[in-house]
């Protein structure tokens, strides 16, 4: 066997112990890169130092994004005669200095020991789609330029942005005074769901200040993509993150049966539809679940709750044959009791005789004004009327369209890029982020509503 084939086994070898966690960063030595090292090493101190090489790569590269891809340029820095701790201590030393904000963009080596740091940018920011094996190009990394201090331009809300605020505004101001109407007819508490995202940021946050002291609020996420009619909320498919009611509302759901009304919307229907009441697909997916909750209160036996839901009947023997439906149950089976089982009604600001429940018709039951039995509310506040609709309709709903701000992101738009600064790698946000989208909409909202609420 030559020298540089007993040395290529070697390294392959060291790739294979590590399962290849150390070629994914550079750890990949050809006959040229091999020869480099020979030039000044024996054929055993070749093996002695890349062996060395390999047991530090796989320190440093525990680190996350903090690691070293061994660059041509790096490589060759270490192929170079000389000792090769002293090598790693000034790896170790420029990398310590560059941590600390003393970055030396001139020094080379330094620099390159940021090329780790900007491929985790490029694959998780920059390109997300590139091929999770391949590096991001090493010369895209070399023209990166010096950053400019961060800088920040207050967002300002206008244009159209501002119109739609005004018809979201009013909407949330109808659902407070649902809210209120339905606090006044009942001694039993009440707790909030305010789905998120669009029940929560539309609906429910900019109201906070009215509703601390006579609601309990949870904001649980229920996402409408990828649901189905039979979904019932455990977990978000493919994440392992928890969807629906947490253990501590369960257990409150379980021993003191407050009413709950779920916050959420549903984008515009068409056609003959257009106007009618609809509930999103996660409203349905919680529908699905009170299901569930109600199937154990009542151990399982259908009639005693079935009647007091706007489900046709197939749809509770269907359900319970569905994963979800078995899932949640046994995740939530300790901490529900056997006891009252809940009703389930519908409020919109318009009401219709049927609604749309994520995506089939139901006939609409209306909410029980002064009732104490415990309802779940499937609660959406859009009006779906457009000024075109109606030459008398509310100032604030002109010019403007129904669930506008689904997805804020749209509206808004900010990038992040990548150059070099006191600290190696460093980023910057260049332009307004959603979130200061939706602070604004919501500060605008709370006073607008504090409008409303004074010329009542």
């Amino acid at each position: 066997m030559s020298n540089i084939a007993e040395i290529q086994a070697v390294v392959d070898r060291l790739n294979e112990e590590s399962n290849g966690s150390i070629q994914r960063y550079g750890f990949e030595f050809d006959e040229a890169r091999i020869e480099s090292f020979l030039r000044h090493r024996t054929v055993d101190e070749t093996i002695s130092d890349l062996t060395r090489l390999a047991e530090w790569h796989q320190e440093v590269n525990g680190q996350n994004h903090d690691g070293v891809t061994f660059t041509p340029l790096l490589k060759d820095y270490l192929a170079e005669p000389g000792d090769l701790e002293e090598k790693l201590a000034e790896l170790e030393r420029l990398r310590a200095n560059t941590r600390i904000g003393r970055f030396d963009l001139s020094n080379e080596i330094e620099r390159d020991l940021e090329f780790h740091r900007y491929n985790w940018a490029f694959h998780e920011v920059l390109q997300p789609e590139w091929d999770p094996y391949a590096d991001a190009p090493y010369e895209d990394f070399q023209k990166l330029p010096v950053l400019e201090p961060q800088e920040h331009e207050e967002l300002v809300l206008d244009g159209q942005n501002l119109i739609e605020a005004r018809r979201v505004a009013y909407e949330a101001y109808t659902l407070l005074g649902f809210l209120r109407k339905f606090r006044a007819g009942t001694t039993r508490p009440i707790l909030i769901i305010g789905n998120d995202r669009y029940g929560r940021q539309w609906g429910i946050e900019p109201l906070e200040e009215y509703l601390e002291d006579d609601f309990t609020i949870v904001y649980p996420r229920v996402p409408s993509h990828r649901s189905t009619r039979l979904t019932v909320p455990n977990m978000i498919l493919t994440t392992g993150v928890r969807a629906g009611p947490d253990r501590g509302t369960i257990r409150r759901l379980s021993t003191s049966m407050p009413h709950v009304i779920v916050v959420d919307a549903r984008n515009v229907g068409h056609g003959k539809d257009r106007l009618m009441m609809r509930m999103s697909r996660g409203a349905r997916d919680y529908a699905n679940w009170f299901i569930a909750f109600n199937d154990l209160r009542a151990e399982g036996d259908v009639s005693k709750y079935e009647h007091k839901m706007p489900h046709a009947s197939h749809h509770f023997s269907e359900v319970k044959r569905w994963f979800g439906f078995v899932e949640m149950q046994r995740k939530v089976r300790p901490w529900v009791e056997p006891g009252e089982t809940y009703s389930m009604t519908m409020w919109a600001p318009e009401i219709t005789e049927e609604t749309v429940l994520g995506d089939f018709k139901v006939r609409t039951r209306e909410v029980e004004f002064g009732s104490d039995e415990p309802q779940v509310v499937l609660a959406n506040p859009l009006i779906y009327r457009l000024d075109e609709d109606d030459p008398d309709i509310h100032e604030n709903l002109r010019g403007n369209r129904p669930y506008y701000f689904d997805g804020p992101e749209r509206h808004v738009k900010h990038e992040i890029i990548f150059g070099f600064g006191d600290h190696g790698i460093e980023s910057r946000v260049v332009g307004n982020t959603s979130d200061e989208l939706v602070e604004a909409v919501q500060e605008f909202m709370r006073q607008e509503v504090a409008r409303l609420l004074a010329e009542e």
